[in-house]
């Protein structure tokens, strides 16, 4: 029998409203073969919460075939699950989708810009459909002005109707997952609508190269009330230039692609450093990372200040970057060191390198729902 311990820890994927995407890799009969996320076989769940006063539900998706790999030698692996044909969906390029009054619907996508296809799964528990994925051939506008064949997607945000596919260094890929399935002069096309960043941040590049590592300087995200936002932690360029330089633009128009640049929440290095006081003396004057806007407040962004000459010491701090002042700080421990006895902590701490998913559902919970 397979010891519980074998099973990889489950990986949070995405997050809107009520619900959480996550995925398991089943371990292999063969416990010495090494192999990585993408590879068979993989189950996607969706854990949802209507309200605090109903149970939370757990719910299986099946798997995606279309595009599947038939691969002899893998499936030699994958004996018992039989699953050597799924499609392999990488973290990244996925998202969640939640609709109806409760968001007691959800729909998952997953994009492949390379084949520019659009795989489609819709939950309608009311509408006694099952779940079956669908596969999307997607429409590229004449004006498209980004290019595909060099994208790479950093992160999944929903907004409105749409799921955006976001590349920080060249833009956004916006689709209406929630369109009509079906039209009379093209049954399974679906409209790709694209966005170029500011022409500021166009000027950098890429500077972390790693395919699935994401980037530390760069966040889209989106408000409850529909606000997007890019936020650009900018490197020094020129001799006399700012150590760096944080910078957050608005969209206000998606159909035209305009952005406003926040010129009032602006930030250099040493007015950065300058909102550290007494009581905060102890945090790096390091470059800060990992930037994460409210969910609430979008003047209000949280970054990662890792000390690296200190194993990776890693703290988060809270900044209102219209007024200036730093909200708070805490010391980063994640789970795998609290359980550590002390001793052992001397060189593990800090932060690995993945973004924090910003959602709502705690408040889909019951506020004693930790005692139960």
């Amino acid at each position: 029998m397979q010891n519980i311990l074998d099973f990889p820890v489950p990986t949070a994927i995405a997050a809107h409203r009520n619900s959480i995407l996550f995925h398991m890799t089943v371990p292999f009969d063969n416990h010495n073969w090494w192999h990585a996320t993408p590879s068979f076989p993989v189950d996607y769940f969706v854990y949802s919460c209507s309200s605090p006063s109903s149970s939370p539900s757990l719910t299986w998706l099946p798997p995606c075939f279309y595009g599947g790999d038939n691969d002899p030698v893998l499936d030699k692996f994958v004996q018992q699950h039989r699953r050597q044909q799924q499609r392999i969906m990488f973290n990244a390029e996925m998202g969640i989708l939640c609709h109806g009054d409760n968001g007691e619907r959800f729909t998952v996508a997953h994009l492949c810009h390379h084949q520019l296809e659009l795989c489609l799964l819709h939950h309608l528990p009311k509408a006694d459909v099952p779940m079956a994925w669908s596969l999307k051939k997607l429409k590229i506008p004449q004006d498209m002005k980004i290019d595909l064949n060099s994208w790479r997607t950093d992160v999944v945000v929903p907004i409105g109707k749409s799921l955006c596919w976001v590349d920080y260094y060249q833009g956004m890929l916006f689709v209406d997952i929630l369109a009509p399935a079906d039209s009379e002069d093209s049954p399974n096309d679906q409209l790709l609508h694209g966005v170029r960043l500011p022409a500021q941040a166009l000027k950098y590049r890429r500077l972390y190269n790693e395919n699935g590592d994401p980037d530390p300087f760069r966040h889209v995200c989106v408000t409850d009330d529909g606000i997007i936002k890019l936020v650009c932690v900018l490197p020094k360029r020129l001799p006399d230039d700012d150590e760096f330089k944080i910078i957050t633009w608005t969209l206000v128009d998606i159909n035209t692609g305009s952005w406003r640049k926040d010129v009032d929440t602006i930030i250099v290095a040493d007015d950065f450093f300058d909102l550290y006081d007494d009581a905060q003396s102890c945090l790096p004057r390091v470059q800060p990372t990992f930037p994460v806007m409210s969910l609430v407040d979008p003047d209000v962004i949280c970054f990662l200040l890792i000390k690296e000459e200190d194993c990776n010491l890693t703290w988060i701090v809270e900044v209102n970057m219209r007024s200036k002042v730093l909200l708070s700080s805490a010391l980063y421990i994640n789970e795998e060191e609290g359980e550590r006895h002390p001793s052992e902590n001397d060189c593990t701490k800090g932060f690995y390198g993945h973004y924090f998913i910003t959602t709502k559902f705690s408040s889909y919970l019951s506020k004693d729902a930790v005692t139960r």
